[in-house]
């Protein structure tokens, strides 16, 4: 399977694998395919590579799990024997460590071992300590090109014009998000009546805008998805356009979704959007 990843951050890993840093922090948004990247990465250094990944209830959680600080201690104590060929130790989604562990982890960074390197993969990196980031050489991993994302829909066989369009456009240069929406048809459909949702946002009446502002009040991560979307189309229009009243519209919008992630009232933020646009 082809590795798809974007020209210049390939570049940069390669200049960086020569330098052999003692630590990695690859970050990136959601769906850009840290993991494949930072494994791939990780088996073409050493020999020997270590996934740690969120657990909750001791199994493997990647929606809920977090990295506790007892985690961080056993591979601590791991990393005391020697590897002779070397070993690299991933640490997905990195910004799960509570803070305990990331102070824990800390003794790793400050107290090098030979023949041992560490790969962070991290969404959020603004979550780790500074402590941390400051320990790493940061590679942040850029969407690939629109000729790579057609290619990965030509190995899939996906043909239909329509569905190579709509998958394009929620993909937006993520492969491993593209490849989830290929593998996966009813989140497909379920992305796909979000865009639906997305257009009526920008163009129903006030009315119908503050439906939606109820249909979505109770679920965070999809009014941010409503929200993502709509700003997609609203860039596309001023790339295309340069209308100032959509420039406005979206400076609205990255409000509203500033404020949601911060845990603002998703309903009330939704619902200002609506009466504003």
């Amino acid at each position: 399977m082809t590795l798809y990843i974007n020209a210049q951050s390939e570049r940069e890993l390669q200049s960086i694998r020569k330098a052999a840093p003692h630590a990695l922090l690859l970050t990136g948004p959601e769906g850009i395919g840290l993991s494949t990247i930072g494994k791939a990465y990780a088996n073409d250094i050493a020999p020997t590579v270590w996934v740690v990944l969120p657990e909750k209830n001791d199994t493997v959680d990647l929606v809920a799990g977090t990295i506790t600080v007892d985690s961080i201690r056993r591979l601590y104590d791991s990393t005391k024997t020697i590897e002779p060929k070397g070993r690299v130790i991933v640490i997905d989604y990195a910004e799960r460590m509570a803070i305990p562990a990331q102070n824990a982890f800390l003794k790793l960074l400050e107290e090098p071992i030979a023949g041992t390197t560490f790969v962070l993969l991290s969404h959020k990196p603004e979550l780790l300590l500074p402590t941390i980031t400051s320990r790493s050489q940061r590679v942040d991993i850029r969407p690939i090109s629109p000729q790579q994302s057609e290619a990965l829909l030509d190995e899939y066989a996906v043909n239909d014009p329509t569905i190579r369009t709509q998958l394009l456009f929620i993909a937006s240069g993520r492969p491993a998000e593209l490849i989830r929406l290929i593998k996966d048809s009813d989140y497909f459909a379920s992305r796909v009546a979000i865009i639906k949702d997305a257009r009526s946002l920008l163009s129903e009446s006030s009315y119908q805008k503050l439906l939606l502002a109820k249909k979505y009040k109770d679920d965070r991560s999809t009014a941010l998805l409503l929200l993502e979307d709509a700003m997609k189309l609203l860039r596309r229009t001023v790339a295309e356009k340069g209308s100032e009243s959509s420039l406005r519209v979206l400076e609205r919008f990255e409000q509203a979704h500033r404020r949601i992630s911060e845990q603002g009232n998703v309903r009330l933020q939704l619902s200002a959007v609506a009466v504003a646009t």
